[in-house]
Parts: C-alpha cells; sequence; structure tokens
C-alpha cells in the first residue's frame, strides 16, 4: 500500500528542474488512498521517528543462512542454544557480548550461518543485511509486513558492548515492498472470471495449499502437481495489500474491443479485470513486456488509460519512447522510489517518438534513465526487466551483464520476469537482483515449474534492502495462486531457486 504516488504533474515540475527526468502522461482521475498525489521529488519529506530506547540498548536479532525455510525462533530454543542443549544449533556467534555465545564481527556471522545450517547468528537490527534471514522471536518480528513498529517491544534487547557503536534502527524508517510475477488476463482467467461468473477478484483470492501428489503428464510431457487448497483464502491478496509498494508485471493489453482467446500465444484483456488488480492492492505495473503489444499500439495507450483511470501506476511502456522510459514515483516512509520497466525480449516492439511501445532494455537508455531518477530526487530505484530465455530457472550470461549495469547505475533492486519459472537470485554490491519471479496468474499447465511461481516481500530500512523473504505459490483452478509453506511443499521452489543461484559463475 503506497503511501503517495506522484503525479505526472508534480514530476514536470521537478523535469523542468532537473532538465532530466520524463513525465507520465497526467492522470485524470481521482487517486486512491493506495496511491495519492504528492509533491514534486524536490519537496522536502521528515519521516517520523518512533521512540526510541534507551541508548545503551541494541535489538538482537537471531539470523540464519539466507536459504534456510526457518521464520521463527522460540526464546527457550535459542536459551537452549546458547547453553549448548539445542538439536538445532551446534554454536551462536554473537556480534557483541552475551552469555553463552561467541564473539564475532557482522561480517564473519553472516559468513558462518550461510556455511552451516547449525550456526545460529545474534545481529544488532541495524547489522541486518539481505544475505541472511532474520527470525522472529516468539511471533515478534523486525521486518516484513507484520513487524512492529518500536524497539521497545522486541524481546531481545542488551546493552551495547563498551566502546561500541553499533548503528542504529528505527522501525518508523522501515518499509515493505512486495513483488509478484507474470499476470495473464486471458484464456482460463477470463473463462473463470466471466464466463464462469467467479468475478474480478476471484484469482486474488488465494489463500495456502498443498501439494498431495504428481500427475502425469502435459503436452510436452512432464508431471503436474495435484494441489489441495488448505484454507485461509485471501491470503495472498493479504500479502500485497499489506505490503508499502506492491507491483507485478501485466502480461497483455486491456482494450475495450478485447478478444477471448481459450487458447494460443496472443491475449487481449477485458478492462474490467483490471479492477481484481485494483482490489488486491497492486501499486504499479510494468507493461514492458513482449505481448503488451498484442493488440498493436492503440492497445498499449488504452491500457495505460484504463490503468490510469483505476489510479494503478505502470512502467516500461507508453504512448511514445519518452513515455515509456518514464519512472512511476512513489514516497513510502520518508523515501523517495522511483520504478522503471524495460522488454528485452521483442525489440521490434519498441516505443518510437511518435508510435506507442516499449522501453527497450538498451543500456546507454537505461543509465540515462536511472541518472534521471536520482537527480530528481530518488532514493531508491527499483528496475522491472522483461528478459532471458523462457523455462529456465538460470539467467543468461546477457542478463547478468545487464544486473550488473543497472546496479552500478544506480538502480538499488532489479526484479525480472519472462521465464516462467522462478528463477535465480543473487546480490550485486548489497542490491538484490531476482532474474525471474515466475507466474503469478497464468494458466500455463507446461510444467510443475510454470504453475508454481514466487511472491517477493523485501523489507527496506531507509534506502537499504535489509531483507529478501521468499513466498512460494502454486496455481489452483488454473487461474489463481495459492501459498505453499516454505518448510513443507514449497521448499521445491525455493530449492530450485538456490541451486540455480548457486550454480551461477562467480564474478
Amino acid at each position: 500500500m503506497a503511501r503517495r504516488w506522484i503525479g505526472a504533474a508534480a514530476l514536470a515540475a521537478a523535469a523542468i528542474a532537473c532538465t532530466t527526468a520524463t513525465p507520465t502522461p497526467a492522470p485524470t482521475h481521482q487517486p486512491s488512498p493506495r496511491a495519492t498525489t504528492a509533491p514534486a521529488p524536490s519537496s522536502t519529506l521528515t519521516a517520523t521517528s518512533s521512540p526510541a530506547p534507551s541508548p545503551e540498548l541494541v535489538a538482537l536479532v537471531p539470523v540464519v543462512g539466507f536459504w534456510s525455510t526457518r521464520s521463527t525462533i522460540a526464546r527457550t530454543e535459542l536459551d537452549a542454544a546458547m547453553a549448548g542443549t539445542s538439536r538445532s544449533y551446534v554454536r551462536v556467534l554473537v556480534a557483541g557480548t552475551l552469555p553463552g555465545a561467541t564473539a564475532a564481527s557482522p561480517d564473519a556471522i553472516r559468513a558462518a550461518v550461510n556455511a552451516d545450517p547449525r550456526t545460529l547468528g545474534l545481529l544488532p537490527a541495524g547489522e541486518v543485511t539481505p544475505d541472511v534471514r532474520a527470525l522472529a522471536m516468539d511471533g515478534v518480528d523486525l521486518f516484513g509486513n507484520g513487524r512492529i513498529h518500536e524497539v521497545a517491544a522486541w524481546p531481545l534487547l542488551v546493552p551495547a558492548a563498551p566502546g561500541t557503536d553499533p548503528p542504529s534502527f528505527d522501525p518508523a524508517t522501515t518499509w515493505t515492498l512486495v513483488a509478484g510475477g507474470d499476470v495473464m488476463l486471458d484464456r482460463s482467467i477470463y473463462r473463470r472470471s466471466v464466463l464462469q461468473g467467479k468475478g474480478a477478484g476471484y484469482p486474488w483470492d488465494g489463500g495456502f495449499a498443498e501439494i498431495t501428489g504428481r500427475r502425469c503428464c502435459t503436452a510436452a510431457g512432464y508431471r503436474l502437481p495435484v494441489v489441495r487448497r488448505t484454507g485461509h483464502a485471501g491470503a495472498v491478496r493479504a500479502l500485497f495489500r499489506d505490503a508499502d509498494l506492491a507491483l507485478v508485471n501485466l502480461e497483455g493489453p486491456a482494450v475495450e474491443a478485447f478478444r477471448w482467446h481459450p487458447h494460443g500465444l496472443v491475449f487481449t484483456f477485458d478492462p474490467a479485470l483490471l479492477g481484481g488488480l485494483r482490489e488486491a492492492g497492486i501499486d504499479a505495473v510494468t507493461i514492458g513486456n513482449n505481448h503488451i503489444g498484442n493488440a498493436g499500439p492503440s492497445g498499449v495507450v488504452e491500457t495505460v488509460r484504463h490503468l490510469d483511470e483505476l489510479g494503478i501506476a505502470h512502467v516500461g511502456a507508453g504512448r511514445d519512447r519518452a513515455a515509456a522510459h518514464a519512472p512511476a514515483w512513489f514516497e513510502v516512509a520518508g523515501q523517495r522510489v522511483a520504478v522503471l520497466g524495460y522488454d528485452a525480449v521483442r525489440p521490434s516492439g519498441r516505443a518510437a517518438t511518435q508510435r506507442a511501445g516499449t522501453a527497450g532494455l538498451v543500456a546507454a537508455r537505461y543509465r540515462g534513465d536511472i541518472a534521471a531518477a536520482r537527480n530528481a530526487g530518488a532514493d531508491i530505484v527499483v528496475v522491472l526487466p522483461h528478459w532471458g530465455v523462457e523455462y529456465t530457472a538460470t539467467p543468461t550470461r546477457t542478463q547478468r551483464d545487464h544486473a550488473r549495469a543497472l546496479v552500478e547505475a544506480g538502480a538499488t533492486l532489479v526484479l525480472g520476469s519472462h521465464s516462467h519459472w522462478a528463477g535465480a537470485m543473487e546480490l550485486i554490491d548489497g542490491s538484490p537482483v531476482l532474474y525471474s519471479l515466475g507466474n503469478l496468474v497464468f494458466d500455463l499447465t507446461r510444467s510443475e515449474e510454470t504453475v508454481e511461481g514466487l511472491i517477493v516481500e523485501i523489507t527496506f530500512v531507509g534506502a537499504r534492502p535489509a531483507q529478501v523473504r521468499l513466498h512460494p505459490t502454486v496455481m489452483v483452478d488454473l487461474v489463481q495462486p495459492n501459498l505453499l509453506e516454505a518448510a513443507g511443499d514449497g521448499a521445491v521452489v525455493i530449492e530450485r531457486m538456490r541451486e540455480a543461484s548457486e550454480a551461477l559463475p562467480r564474478r
């Protein structure tokens, strides 16, 4: 739920001042509470600080390796680990001094917990980084959508070690970004939502599910999971709505003259189905992909109009090249966030000076776009590239080269799409790069990988990414993503991502 969507009129003023930012067309609708207009990027913003605990106290956070599927630890388990009686952990490392724990530097702790699942780390909250998994304690969390908002409520506060100056941590500066993968509203989605009368919100009603077996076989010869809902309907919607900023890839045009395609690879969407995204709390979509042109250049323009009417921001395509390359702007927790989108799959669909289309993933262009966003006051730049090869978890060398170039140009976070599989991820200079989130709402039953996907929940502390949490999903009834328990059936998705990530050649 974005606090403020910075409208195009405000951006126009900033563009005149900076001579670098390109404004998006001004929306004609009245902005909704989730995406409201705000001052130009040059405005001064002040975050409201929460009451801080005594400066002598530090919040220590239990951490494990990034690929662990653990999410919480009981205080009794922590005490057992420090007493040497835990069945899960054989040693505890702490950045500081604590009876029963071995002192170590934050870097040493991060390396140790990723190397050995039996090592538990304790880091000051300000030292928690995306390469480890921060655990909740007795259900109390400092990170994620369900985080507490005052450090004083954290169950493990200890005196700072003499002579140390641990990084500060103020929950008032924390916020979350939740992103999903490909959303396609034709074929089975139209059949279920419209022809069968389940409604535009049906694809977003998913709760939790479990995999009860596998069955044979798809047209491509692959086995598919047999899935059963286990309850908590609406959990997927809540994950997006509870975020401060929610993003997805909208894989096609929404036009009044849409045609339902029961099958095939040409998509056009009933604009009424966009209301499901709005109800699900989606703040922005990238339409920079190889299907946005399925209704021609006019379909791009009409899709933008429908999104504007709903208050859903859009990036990656537009009425001309300038609009396609323009960022969407948000203000969250005192941070100015610029979102950009690009397509590398269909060069023939790129926008031109007087033609609607996509923003191409071209280094010279995105370097300029990111620089313009930074010059216009962006504290954070999120890039959504549509790239790579379908049906693989492994990025190409070209993707990795672009990812590094994007980060070096100033991108804070890179969230990719197109492969239809949840894919590899890596950290580049502290910036998370997820090469593909797979399918979110998409009736692609080619293989198990295409009916499973990923919703990612990223916690920022100010402008710094601090945590990356992975929420595996599986499609139910062809059209509805449901969450899989990461420590249960969802482990297959996370393991697939881990294997692809660890196989990336080191640079």
